[in-house]
């Protein structure tokens, strides 16, 4: 999209740094709410809006929540739906619709936020510094253009999955670090043999978009635990008025579920109805929690966590069944202990539980560990030019940034940080529950409310 520079100099009222779905959101609601203020949205995506979980093109990957609970706008919510059954008329609101088609529902989104408004500007480029000369901010692109605004929004969305524990440099050519990438099928045999490192939805996703391909190969996916994550179910929902007693610790918190699973089993209820009504109180929970606490939970419990609140679509999970059952796909409890080029594969040894010792050749090894949240080891000029500057703060647990509870990045000195805000992963190691729509779209509304306050403010100001 061509940038428009008809009111060039002047500072924007707010400029967004990243084009995925947070970013996307935030720039739609505050466009929505100041329609006369300047806003610009600044990334190097080749298609705005859709970021990593959005851009896949295979339909084989489907939201894990239903549609009746993906609208984009907290106050409209069968927005989606509407959009959704517009396209796809045998859709409703339990539908787990196609990643792809919900990318298509947030790039109608950022058309109709930027389309021929002159105050409303896309800019395609790569912010690689912060600077404060004055009552604003300069944000510096990797061209050498800088843009001026009085606020500025963090919306960087996930990162690549970390590194892994030994190294994979030697097989580099047949080794995929990002699972989402467009070609992690391309030039792959057909018949050939994948191993997938990590069990979760990202390996999920990554086995059937292989065979969607036309993968007819073995596959292995292996992790320490070796647990595969649920699946939804029906259930008549439990919403509890208030949080109880008996959350102060991890420990606490998994008695009472503990508790509870038994008594909704003995009254033919579903564990799942007891882990979703401890959805509207995450926050407080993960907020009454010391650090060492957090620290506990996130080393003994996190995945029986994860594996439980972030389900699969039923149709994924069928599917997932039938490569199990067809011994097409196959997992595996350990450790990976070294792994080695052997012509156009790799020998890769790795340690059960037991710590015997297994190998396999397999031809791609694609890293689905999930997304990283470290910021810190990220390679990236802006992150390393803002944590330099004081500006950003790596939380203890290395899971985001510290920020406060508006959304303000806060900085070495302990103070937030003005003008400098955030939303979406950034802000995981103060919610925990950061990362899903539902969550980023309230993140998005009430930090846009705030934005236009400060504009309202300052203008009565002057």
């Amino acid at each position: 999209m061509a940038n428009k520079n008809s009111q060039a100099g002047l500072p924007y009222q707010v400029a967004v740094v990243g084009s995925g779905a947070s970013g996307t959101l935030v720039a739609a609601q505050f466009k929505k709410l100041a329609s006369q203020e300047r806003l610009a949205l600044i990334g190097n995506a080749s298609r705005p809006a859709r970021g990593v979980a959005y851009e896949t093109p295979y339909h084989s990957n489907l939201l894990n929540v239903t549609a009746g609970n993906m609208s984009a706008f907290p106050d409209d919510k069968n927005h989606f739906v509407n959009w959704l059954e517009s396209r796809i008329p045998e859709s409703n609101a339990d539908t787990f619709a196609p990643r792809v088609i919900y990318g298509e529902y947030l790039a109608s989104i950022f058309d109709e936020t930027f389309d021929g408004a002159s105050n409303v500007e896309y800019i395609y480029g790569t912010v690689v510094n912060l600077s404060r000369p004055k009552d604003f901010w300069t944000v510096h692109l990797e061209n050498g253009d800088s843009l001026n605004a009085y606020n500025v929004v963090l919306a960087l969305g996930n990162l690549l999955p970390p590194g892994n524990p030994i190294d994979l440099s030697a097989v580099k050519s047949i080794y995929w670090r990002n699972p989402w990438a467009l070609d992690v099928a391309r030039g792959l045999p057909s018949d050939a043999p994948v191993l997938l490192i990590g069990t979760g939805l990202t390996m999920v996703d990554v086995a059937l978009s292989l065979r969607e391909a036309g993968h007819g190969g073995p596959i292995h996916a292996i992790s320490r635990h070796g647990r595969l994550y649920h699946s939804h179910r029906p259930y008549q929902a439990r919403p509890l008025a208030e949080l109880p007693e008996g959350f102060e610790s991890p420990v606490g918190a998994l008695r009472w579920i503990r508790n509870q699973v038994k008594l909704a089993e003995r009254m033919g209820s579903d564990w799942r109805a007891v882990i979703d009504s401890l959805r509207p109180y995450t926050a407080q929970i993960w907020s009454g929690w010391s650090l060492n606490q957090r620290a506990s939970f996130l080393r003994h419990a996190r995945n029986l966590w994860d594996i439980h609140r972030h389900r699969m679509a039923p149709e994924i999970s069928d599917q997932l069944s039938a490569l199990l059952e067809d011994c097409i796909l196959t997992i595996h409890r350990g450790r990976l202990v070294s792994v080695v080029q052997k012509e156009q594969n790799a020998e890769v040894v790795w340690k059960d539980a037991s710590n015997e010792l297994h190998t396999l050749t397999v031809a791609r090894i694609v890293n689905c560990t999930g997304p990283s949240r470290d910021y810190s080891q990220i390679q990236s000029p802006l992150i390393a030019c803002l944590c330099e500057a004081g500006w950003l703060v790596p939380d203890a647990l290395r899971l985001g940034f510290e920020t406060d509870s508006e959304g303000h990045l806060i900085a070495a000195n302990g103070e937030s940080v003005q003008g400098l805000f955030t939303l979406g992963p950034l802000r995981i190691a103060e919610l925990w529950e950061s990362i899903a729509i539902p969550e980023i779209r309230n993140q998005a509304l009430a930090l846009a409310e705030l934005l236009v306050s400060e504009a309202m403010s300052a203008r009565v100001a002057t």
